[in-house]
């Protein structure tokens, strides 16, 4: 049986190894990946990034802003003893002193908002725009996974949650609906005898609610449905789960693998599916789709953390993390578990 601190283990585990195993190979199509970072294979360890990518300089196995914001947001929800906007304000101002993972990591959506967090002056002068359609990226749903993990079963909860951290940086209804999709489907995944359908209906509703609830309060946005998109990556994933090649090329090629929300959250759902909850083979699809691969492979390791739990990670990485990234994820890991009693 899985139980529910193997679950909490497979999920942040999940997250930093699709992070730390997909920043060497971000930005660069699937042939390049396999060209230039894998030796004519597919990438399936953690390697050094080249010189050439957004992780120059880092070493293998260390991570960028998708597992350490979520780690350090973890860190303050606990502390706040819940899931606050103080406290995911907190966080993101903590993280932005970690050098290595911010002055490399930091996309300009967080950069700004940690600034108004700290009171200095920002650039406002495309602010009068109707539509903040710059902030409908990934950075939102790449966190959203703790909320799920913060709220076990309870759908409504995760997807509040969810909204309350990450609006903090992301004040943009596609953004918001990515990161309720996620967040719902996390919390689907973490209940006992859950099953790929199940998690899969949770976050196409967590994507439906998420985007309604947040015109409430957001300025508008433009932009493809999050929703839709998950429904067309999980076609995708069923159709070519036995086609490792095809996969990659479909969900690349049709729903997109960038930073934009509404493709890299659907991608990772399609890769869920396509690995059925399995942690490894889903942080090996987004490793190698392309583009964006430390955010989808970290997002889709986390989903299936919760879903499927620790077991098939290799038992070495999480001391190997841990002394990479210097932080004490088993300790987190012990903390969200006797948080969530």
């Amino acid at each position: 049986m899985t139980t529910k601190y193997d679950r909490i283990k497979g999920a942040y585990l999940g997250c930093a190894i699709g992070d730390a195993m997909g920043a060497p190979t971000e930005t660069r199509p699937t042939d390049l990946i396999k060209k230039d970072v894998g030796g004519g294979r597919y990438v399936k360890k953690f390697v050094e990034p080249r010189p050439d990518t957004l992780a120059a300089g880092q070493p293998a196995g260390q991570c960028t802003d998708d597992f350490s914001v979520s780690y350090l947001s973890s860190k303050a929800f606990i502390e706040a003893g819940g899931i606050t906007k103080e406290a995911a304000e907190k966080a993101m101002v903590e993280w932005s002193k970690y050098d290595r993972y911010y002055i490399a990591h930091s996309g300009p959506t967080s950069k700004k908002a940690i600034a108004l967090i700290k009171g200095e002056e920002v650039d406002t002068k495309n602010d009068y725009a109707c539509c903040n359609n710059s902030a409908a990226t990934n950075g939102a749903g790449m966190k959203a996974w703790v909320a799920g993990v913060f709220n076990m079963g309870n759908v409504e909860k995760a997807i509040e949650d969810a909204m309350t951290m990450c609006k903090v940086t992301h004040d943009n209804p596609v953004a918001l609906s990515a990161a309720a999709a996620v967040a719902a489907a996390t919390a689907v995944a973490m209940t006992k005898n859950s099953t790929l359908d199940d998690v899969v209906s949770a976050g196409l509703y967590g994507a439906h609610e998420g985007y309604e609830r947040s015109w409430k309060f957001t300025k508008p946005s433009a932009g493809a449905s999050v929703e839709d998109r998950i429904r067309m990556a999980v076609t995708i994933g069923v159709n070519y789960a036995n086609d490792f090649d095809g996969l990659l090329k479909e969900m690349a090629g049709l729903v997109g693998t960038g930073l934009n929300a509404n493709e890299a959250i659907p991608a990772a759902f399609g890769f869920f599916v396509a690995a059925k909850g399995k942690v490894m083979d889903a942080i090996y699809m987004g490793v190698n789709c392309g583009n964006d691969t430390d955010t989808i492979a970290a997002i889709t390791g986390a989903m299936c953390g919760a879903y499927s739990g620790a077991k098939d990670i290799p038992s070495n990485y999480m001391s190997f993390l841990s002394e990479a990234n210097d932080l004490d994820i088993k300790g987190l890991i012990d903390a969200v578990d006797k948080f969530t009693d």
